[in-house]
């Protein structure tokens, strides 16, 4: 395999990785509310919190705290355009959109602040921030079976995906099927800081999907990872093992994945707008996830700046192996 052909399955892996993190940003955004009478049988101030912890959980890339660690945001997608040495650099996607997408994202957040009582002052959100992390804990304990059995069910209806390929544990995540790769020290932080973990596993003859999360809202996002992990596998099978290796190398990093999370969530919701109503989203992302690079690149770019040529091209997945036409 040639050098160009290597560098369009990174970034392939990269886009999809992309789509898999901001599945799961967006549904913590949303999919409490798809439960809520369940959540609140079993505690009316449950759906509140959860509220709140999703737009902390998004909003924290802009704080103080996170600007040490990772960068201001805004720097870092600027570098991504110029810079030889930054992750995304010459990605087709990231590197022309991400930081359009990330502000999008953060303006729809900031919005829905007074709302949901999210304060972004910076001492005190660092507080809110851990109040609320606490308060979760004690009061989802009385709850912890049956809050498990909700995340499945929750992942289960995003995804259509039968439950008994779903396993999940309200626990301290530990370390799964493929190592993580820990790289630098920022890597090494990220690791020990780590509160959720999804992913896909093979028991006997089939794929499960497990996650371990230290709260219920984490949990179910975890699993809607996993989930959409499992469907862009699809994408990845028609590589030799040892090519196959190499692309999870080298796009497959645990300190990419907040800059996945700030920006994906918002690239799903414009997905999700022009997907047809009648074409179930785990079809439409195995779909996307075959595309050969150019083509999922293509259609990516029509989402985010051409939104109705991206719906007829959605149009036409159900009918034939996808292609991407010509405007």
């Amino acid at each position: 395999m040639s050098d160009d052909v290597l560098r369009d399955e990174i970034n392939k892996r990269f886009t999809l990785n992309w789509l898999i993190q901001g599945a799961a940003q967006h549904a913590g955004m949303t999919f409490h509310h798809l439960v809520r009478d369940e959540l609140d049988a079993l505690n009316p101030k449950l759906v509140r919190f959860y509220d709140q912890y999703a737009l902390v959980n998004l909003l924290q890339y802009w704080s103080m705290d996170a600007a040490l660690l990772l960068g201001w945001p805004p720097s870092f997608w600027k570098r991504a355009r110029s810079n030889r040495s930054h992750p995304f650099f010459g990605h087709p996607l990231l590197s022309k959109f991400g930081g359009m997408l990330a502000a999008s994202g953060r303006q729809r957040a900031i919005e829905r602040c007074k709302e949901k009582g999210v304060t972004r002052i910076p001492f005190l959100f660092a507080f809110q921030a851990l109040f609320r992390k606490t308060r979760l804990r004690v009061l989802e304990s009385p709850h912890r079976a049956t809050l498990i059995e909700l995340a499945k069910k929750s992942a289960s209806t995003i995804w259509g995906i039968p439950v008994n390929r779903l396993n999940a544990d309200l626990s301290k995540p530990v370390e799964f099927g493929t190592p993580i790769r820990i790289r630098n020290q920022q890597a090494v932080i990220f690791y020990r800081c780590m509160v959720g973990l999804g992913g896909v596993v093979q028991v006997g003859d089939s794929l499960q999907v497990v996650a371990m999360a230290t709260n219920w809202q984490l949990l179910t996002k975890e699993l809607v990872k996993g989930t959409a992990e499992l469907i862009c596998l699809h994408g990845l099978n028609h590589l030799r093992e040892d090519t196959y290796l190499e692309v999870m190398d080298a796009a497959d990093h645990i300190e990419y994945e907040p800059w996945m999370l700030q920006t994906g969530g918002e690239l799903w919701r414009r997905l999700l707008a022009v997907v047809p109503d009648h074409q179930p989203i785990a079809e439409i992302l195995m779909h996307i996830a075959r595309l050969p690079p150019a083509s999922l690149h293509a259609l990516m770019e029509a989402v985010i700046e051409k939104p109705e040529w991206a719906k007829e091209i959605l149009r036409n997945f159900g009918n034939k192996e996808a292609s991407i036409p010509s405007e």
